[in-house]
């Protein structure tokens, strides 16, 4: 896989423009990467490029006539211009709805069932992830309300144009919940929140699966939905537009979410944490188990290669039979955290 990728996207004839202009600016070629271990020779990815370049200077030339085929993804630029991204329908699957249905399987989420989706819609990837959990479990597409989250993040908490958009999303998801009986929720733990307190016991009793994403949900957020919804099966997930999403190989109710990766395509790692945010990243080092770092990865695709991608989220390193999972996740001391708002 590593080594196939780097041929599509360093080839100097029908390679990625991006990259090959990496690879020039650094002196680099093609056999200078024998493992992952040599990617920490390009440096962090040029998060402002993601921002301004074009899109097709990230997809490899040989496949600039397969756009039409293509999956658009932008991140939530709720702190900044949007990164964006694409992906094969092939790649759209192996980043989002593999790991779900892994997810479903093992945890026994329920299948033909009414959905509800509060999220973002748009540009934003989550909402087309809904749509293919939904279909992938047998149900019709959700039912969803809109939230757009670059708006609703200029609004102080508590504000009343803050207070005003959580009505507006709350009154139209309850006339749903009122009118389709609702089986199956997806949105984010706030957003879940309000929600609860609006809906009916019968309501909150019907709901047999929650899947909830868009920022991190913590051990206490876990158990008072599990209050909330005793009758549901309730999926945390961790990740974003541009690598997909992981899931939990096991729940101990009481205990932090912990998080594996198991699609080949996608590699996390846990960096030292910077003392601040004009320290270098160290590339080539990881923290020990137990430790809390830097969420960095590389995403492997034939549409589009992500390396050494410096994420604004740091977790806690967590080895179990071999296997490395993220835990505690929270936002770096110098980004905004995701705990605040509703995404």
């Amino acid at each position: 896989m590593f080594e196939q990728i780097l041929d599509i996207h360093f080839d100097s004839d029908t390679g990625t423009p991006y990259w090959l202009d990496a690879l020039k600016r650094k002196d680099l070629q093609r056999r200078d990467f024998q493992e992952i271990n040599d990617l920490q020779l390009l440096g962090p990815m040029d998060v402002e490029a993601m921002r301004s370049r074009p899109i097709t200077d990230f997809v490899p030339r040989s496949l600039h006539g397969c756009m039409a085929e293509m999956i658009l993804a932008e991140t939530g630029g709720t702190t900044g211009n949007p990164c964006r991204r694409v992906y094969l329908p092939e790649e759209f699957h192996a980043a989002f709805v593999a790991p779900w249905l892994q997810a479903v399987r093992r945890f026994h989420f329920p299948t033909h069932q009414k959905w509800l989706f509060v999220g973002p819609s748009g540009p934003h990837v989550i909402a087309q992830a809904a749509r293919a959990f939904a279909r992938a479990t047998d149900s019709l597409e959700p039912f969803s309300i809109d939230c757009d989250v670059r708006w609703v993040k200029q609004q102080q908490p508590n504000s009343m144009g803050h207070m005003l958009y959580m009505d507006h999303l709350s009154s139209q998801a309850l006339n749903i919940i009122n009118q389709q009986e609702i089986t199956v929720l997806f949105t984010t733990p706030p957003l879940l929140l309000v929600l609860a307190k609006q809906m009916t016991e019968k309501q909150r009793l019907q709901i047999t699966g929650i899947h909830t994403g868009g920022m991190a949900q913590d051990s206490e957020t876990s158990q008072q939905l599990a209050r909330l919804f005793p009758a549901a099966v309730i999926l945390p997930g961790y990740g974003n537009s541009l690598f997909g999403v992981t899931f939990e190989s096991e729940q101990i109710m009481g205990e932090p979410s912990v998080f594996f990766v198991h699609d080949p395509s996608l590699h996390l790692h846990l960096l030292p944490l910077p003392k601040d945010k004009h320290e270098p990243p160290r590339l080539a080092d990881t923290v020990p188990e137990g430790q809390r770092g830097r969420i960095m990865f590389h995403r492997f695709d034939r549409s589009f290669l992500l390396l050494n991608m410096l994420e604004r989220d740091t977790a806690v390193r967590v080895m179990r039979d071999g296997e490395q999972g993220i835990s505690n996740i929270e936002g770096l001391s110098f980004h905004q955290k995701k705990s605040g708002g509703v995404y």
